[in-house]
């Protein structure tokens, strides 16, 4: 149960080592030997095992546009799989080219939904709230800083630059970097200006290891990845440190990332376990930027293609991709990354999907697009749609 109320109210991406190269691909499904690409063309005979998401249901709808935009996509994005879970099933889980849906890839800012997810277990925990300041924990955040809060962190409008050279070393930690972060000079006063980047929620990350005496990485393994059964999701993508980056350091499976999706689905809950509150999974995808002004956002650049882009807000390390403009009720959350990573939830439908692939965030953003407007024309909507606002 919360203990805390809750109160409503990439200028410089660094991707330093997150570039790989890309094989190219044949846009049909791999015949290569992997577990995964063993079971590809017909998604119902998935076996359950310790590492797969539910046992795949026969669907009844008709994906085959949808296989044919991955065929014709795949080629450009060096392969490409795509799980699509309804309600409590998997309805689609499909590989194109020599890819895989088990196959583990760095999802760099995709990783923000986790860490947000994260954030939350502790504060239903009562271990912190959204609303403490961060000088409560870390005292070097005094002066113009000592109204950073928690919230402020993990909504982007904590008025910190968006990049800190400290947080691509791995030979540092979390501590040292968040000390010479606290040395910054503010871009804005906390709570004015929305600024997408990867500053925050790095001292997000070490408040959460100051309040529980663990590492991020044991935290996140304890708290998300073994309850949810995601053996092959962590923060070690670009090797081991005691520096792990909170906003992209995480590297995942579409599989794997679809069991973080299902828990967001079933409100918290997974396989009968209790992960986050109802209440955590609602804030968490509630708008926290409070009204800030939008100075920066990775979609600035994709307004031609849905206007409704440039001007989406933010939660809890989660994009609120589609609201409704007359109530401003969610309808789509999400989280790519930069190299491609595509996890989306859409609460009328009760569906979640992963685009799985490593390319590049202007090359998939017109895939990712195209791919859920099929989809949403093929899946009718809920007579019980989840309730996040």
């Amino acid at each position: 149960m919360m203990r805390r109320s809750f109160l409503n109210p990439f200028v410089a991406l660094s991707l330093a080592g997150c570039f790989f190269p890309v094989t190219s691909c044949n846009p049909q499904r791999s015949s290569n030997n992997s577990s995964d690409s063993q079971r590809q063309s017909n998604p119902a005979q998935i076996a359950p095992n310790s590492n797969s998401i539910p046992e795949t249901t026969q669907a009844s709808y008709d994906f085959t546009t949808v296989d044919k935009i991955l065929e014709h996509a795949a080629p450009r994005l060096g392969g490409c799989a795509l799980l699509i879970i309804k309600d409590d099933k998997v309805v689609y889980r499909k590989s194109f080219g020599r890819y895989g849906a088990d196959r583990v890839v760095p999802i760099a800012l995709a990783s923000k939904w986790l860490s947000g997810a994260f954030i939350m277990t502790l504060v239903d925990e009562g271990k912190i709230s959204l609303d403490d300041t961060v000088s409560k924990y870390i005292p070097e955040f005094g002066a113009d800083k000592s109204n950073i809060t928690v919230r402020h962190l993990f909504a982007h409008t904590s008025g910190l630059p968006p990049e800190a050279r400290c947080r691509n070393d791995k030979r540092t930690t979390l501590e040292r970097c968040t000390s010479e972060i606290a040395r910054m000079q503010l871009r804005a006063a906390p709570g004015d200006e929305f600024y997408y980047g990867g500053v925050s929620m790095h001292i997000g990350g070490r408040v959460a290891e100051i309040v529980s005496g663990k590492s991020w990485n044991e935290l996140f393994a304890e708290k998300i990845a073994t309850p949810l059964g995601m053996t092959r999701t962590d923060f070690l993508a670009y090797d081991p440190t005691n520096n792990p980056r909170p906003a992209g350091d995480a590297r995942s499976s579409a599989d794997d990332y679809g069991r973080f999706l299902q828990m967001i689905l079933q409100r918290g809950t997974f396989h009968g376990k209790q992960i986050l509150s109802a209440a955590a999974v609602l804030e968490m995808h509630k708008d926290q930027t409070g009204g800030a002004r939008i100075g920066y956002t990775i979609y600035e650049k994709h307004g031609a293609r849905d206007p409704s882009l440039s001007h989406a807000r933010y939660g809890v390390g989660v994009w609120r991709e589609r609201v409704d403009e007359a109530s401003q009720q969610l309808r789509e959350a999400s989280s790519q990354g930069a190299l491609g990573f595509s996890p989306w939830i859409d609460i009328e439908r009760n569906l979640a999907g992963v685009l799985s692939v490593q390319s590049s965030f202007s090359r998939v953003v017109p895939v990712y697009l195209e791919l859920k407007e099929e989809i949403r024309r093929i899946v009718p909507t809920s007579d019980n749609p989840l309730a996040l606002h």
